[in-house]
């Protein structure tokens, strides 16, 4: 029996198909509020891109990072200001070493948790005029370097190929950041009603540890997430539909806590061996053999279903938390590699948000239609 924690997307049902309706529906006109608000903004990004050699990124994909943009203005450059120099070096230091030297990661999470919580104390800088570079600064030495590498674009954009002023643009991302927010809780926030709780209880314990930034997030980002997934699927959904072979990469917690999980090690991830017929991993790849995809837990990179520059070869089907989902879309498609998201339909696991941990879900009929598949047999 799961209980709500954060987010949860059954609300009172067994399943989550209300919550898949929803968002389809809200997804769709929030971005298309989005293109009409800032046709100019939307047309000229997409111009810059095109001139400085990125192509194929379409109206609605730059509408939600416009959206990303504003939102992640509104929630962190107050705290890109107080995170002083030396923390954002560590942090940056500390990052490229895990890709260096994997098997320290133990050791470097902890070290970055102590950063972090150092990082809080008695530190406030006046601010740049360009509060954009601010934000992928502290993005960098938050390992979030995809969102960083998009938004390094946008800053681009506006200091080269825009002429609204640096404050002009600035109020516009917070407009439209407002606006979402107010939109988004009024459709979105019966699923994420627990999450001012958490914040306020038990994410203070983790001010010390390396996820304390990812299980203070709040409500705001819950639902930008929840929209990125939704979009980011629309938009590779023909590339993924087109690829040869079809992996689904599933979290651990979704396992069976019954037995300890005996998968096989591969250098994709773990593979289950079918130790327990309760277990959603089991049942998620015995549907895999019958229906003709891979299922792994998830890798320690990515980069492994690399094809070499053979496009069409892969597809992904990511299964996450609302907080992760999206911006994996963005990370295989750094690679090359068309995915859609799945989300979790709540969180459970001992990693970030419950001590003992208990098993996750997901939406079984929602996995089946991204992967295309008709029979209910």
């Amino acid at each position: 029996m799961y209980r709500t924690i954060t987010y949860s997307l059954r609300l009172s049902t067994a399943n989550s198909d209300e919550y898949y309706q929803t968002i389809s529906s809200f997804a769709e006109k929030s971005i298309e509020l989005i293109q009409q608000q800032y046709p100019d903004i939307i047309s000229g990004f997409q111009e810059y891109l095109h001139q400085t050699g990125v192509s194929g990124r379409s109206g609605v994909e730059i509408a939600f990072e416009f959206l990303a943009l504003g939102v992640y203005l509104r929630e962190y450059l107050d705290k890109a200001r107080r995170s002083p120099p030396w923390s954002n070096f560590l942090l940056n230091l500390f990052e490229s070493s895990r890709t260096r030297w994997p098997k320290s990661e133990a050791i470097i999470k902890m070290l970055s948790g102590w950063v972090n919580g150092l990082g809080r104390f008695g530190y406030e800088n006046e601010g740049k005029d360009n509060k954009i570079l601010e934000l992928i600064e502290w993005l960098k030495a938050s390992g979030e370097s995809i969102k960083a590498e998009r938004f390094e674009k946008w800053n681009g954009y506006f200091l080269e190929g825009n002429d609204l002023p640096a404050n002009e643009v600035f109020l516009k991302c917070l407009a439209l950041a407002e606006e979402f927010d107010r939109s988004s809780l009024e459709v979105l926030g019966k699923y994420t009603e627990n999450v001012d709780q958490f914040l306020s209880t038990a994410a203070l314990e983790h001010r010390w540890k390396y996820d304390a930034r990812l299980v203070s997030k709040t409500r705001l980002e819950y639902h930008l997430s929840m929209v990125g997934t939704e979009i980011l699927n629309s938009v590779y959904r023909q590339r993924f539909l087109s690829t040869e072979r079809k992996v689904v990469i599933v979290p651990p917690c979704m396992s069976a806590p019954e037995v300890k999980c005996k998968a096989d090690e591969t250098p994709f991830g773990a593979r289950c061996n079918s130790c327990s017929p309760a277990c959603r991993v089991n049942q998620i790849t015995k549907m895999g053999k019958k229906y003709g995809f891979d299922v792994y837990m998830v890798p320690d990179d990515m980069k492994v279903f690399n094809t070499g520059g053979r496009k069409g070869t892969i597809g992904v089907v990511g299964i996450s938390c609302a907080l992760t989902n999206w911006n994996g879309g963005w990370e295989t498609g750094s690679l090359d590699l068309p995915a859609q998201g799945v989300l979790l339909d709540y969180v459970g696991c001992k990693y970030h948000w419950d001590r003992a941990g208990f098993p996750t879900d997901t939406n079984l009929k929602k996995l089946r239609a991204v992967l295309a598949i008709r029979s209910k047999s």
